[in-house]
């Protein structure tokens, strides 16, 4: 990714990513699809325990984050032996983080559930079991997530795409059979998703070592660690996963708020948060895409990439977020109406799905300057806007929500608070970029996540 015309390089990187969290997205869309169809309160059910696995992803960035810095830096030197070491830490980090979250979420399952409060007893039942079931997913997510980062640092994303296919591919047929032919409701969902994950994880551990598009010729599992490495990524990947652990508690907090509504506020909140992630997931996978660019040209020192790669990519994401922002406007109900077909809940969807499209280009526009952060080994700038913001949107939606707005004002919290983070993190990079090459102009070590002040 050091050579060659820059917007062909990322897009070849970023097209099969993308691919990669589509295939998800339409997982995720198919899964609240046949949840739907049991009705409003174990589509609260499943998105209020689904709260937990994403406030997991913050534990699982030690070992894709970790990965995607160092796997792409060490190659942009020229160091495949220490690529292979991070890949390495990364894996094992990941595998010991998952597993610990995992057995968290079986055993606290109860306590986690009443934390929302449901006024539904069914409602409680249903998250209880999904999530005892769901916990046993929580490992092998962490393993792929660490896999398919090392493939992507190496410019090889057409694997992880590939192995999405097959194992999101089995989640979305097994669905309908153990939902509804077999009857089992809600753990159906979750006993398919364990599947999934499962066999996802299984087919890229199998890729890293027999592949012919395999990014290291003899991978060594068990190879004894380097604590050096450990320590390193702990560097990197603890400020981002500080801030993806606040984002999500802070988010649960706000989802509490829903849940004082009824069920059917945080049916409606979960389901629109599906057909909004054609911005996050996309702006997700192009964001590591920018990440592994930024990151193998930043160990060759060629910031002159680096600077045309930040310039090509605000562009196309700045045009990705009006797209995406029309979607939710003009065909929000439609769509809405497809995952969960409640006549009486349309109006309430059109008006989420109306505040939302508000910040999407925001959205786009922090997603790109965090990743190039995150690829030059920044990883804190990033962590203090973000958690900043997600501090300031939980009594910026309670307050908002006291007033006549009431559930609409909790929305309208939620979409300030991510414009804020776009109005930040974009001018911090685009203003720090030069110094940051004065700094480093050579990228011969990475430095310490330390703030860069503008």
């Amino acid at each position: 990714m050091s050579t060659g015309p820059i917007l062909n390089k990322l897009l070849l990187l970023a097209a099969p990513m993308m691919g990669t969290q589509l295939v998800q997205m339409l997982y995720n869309l198919t899964d609240m699809f046949w949840v739907g169809r049991l009705g409003s309160n174990e589509v609260a059910a499943t998105g209020a325990t689904g709260m937990y696995i994403w406030l997991s992803v913050a534990f699982m960035l030690f070992g894709s984050l970790g990965a995607s810095i160092g796997v792409s830096q060490s190659i942009g030197r020229g160091d495949l032996g220490k690529a292979e070491s991070f890949a390495r830490t990364a894996l094992a980090l990941a595998l010991a983080f998952g597993l610990v979250c995992g057995l968290v979420m079986f055993v606290f399952k109860s306590p986690m559930v009443a934390f929302f409060a449901f006024k539904e007893e069914d409602v409680s039942e249903h998250a209880r079991r999904y999530l005892a079931i769901v916990a046993a997913s929580v490992p092998f997510s962490y393993v792929s997530a660490s896999l398919a980062s090392v493939f992507n640092a190496s410019g090889r994303s057409k694997v992880p795409l590939a192995c999405s296919l097959v194992g999101t591919g089995l989640n979305v047929i097994l669905d309908p059979i153990f939902i509804i032919v077999l009857g089992l409701g809600v753990s159906g969902a979750a006993i398919a998703t364990v599947i999934g994950n499962a066999v996802g994880a299984a087919l890229l551990l199998f890729c890293l070592k027999r592949s012919k598009s395999r990014p290291f010729e003899n991978f060594k599992i068990f190879k004894k660690l380097d604590f050096k490495d450990v320590r390193q990524i702990l560097k990197w990947a603890a400020p981002v996963c500080l801030e993806s652990f606040l984002f999500t508690s802070l988010a649960m907090i706000t989802s509490r708020r829903e849940a004082s509504f009824g069920a059917d506020a945080m049916a409606v909140s979960r389901v629109g948060s599906q057909i909004e992630s054609l911005t996050w997931l996309v702006g997700a996978s192009f964001g590591t895409a920018l990440t592994a660019f930024a990151g193998q040209n930043y160990g060759a020192g060629k910031w002159d990439r680096i600077h045309k790669a930040f310039k090509i990519s605000s562009v196309g994401m700045a045009a990705y977020g009006l797209f995406v922002s029309s979607v939710l406007v003009f065909a929000g109900r439609f769509l809405f109406t497809l995952f969960l077909p409640d006549s009486g809940l349309e109006d309430l969807s059109s008006k989420y799905l109306s505040i939302i499209a508000i910040c999407q280009v925001p959205v786009c526009m922090e997603a790109t300057a965090s990743s190039m952060f995150r690829g030059l080994g920044r990883t804190l700038p990033p962590s203090i806007v973000n958690t900043t913001c997600n501090i300031i949107r939980v009594p910026l939606c309670y307050l908002l929500s006291m007033t006549s707005l009431g559930l609409v004002g909790v929305w309208a919290g939620i979409s300030f608070a991510a414009c804020l983070k776009g109005a930040w993190s974009y001018p911090w990079f685009f203003l720090s970029r030069k110094r940051l090459q004065r700094e480093n102009p050579l990228g011969l070590k990475a430095p310490d996540p330390e703030p860069v002040s503008v």
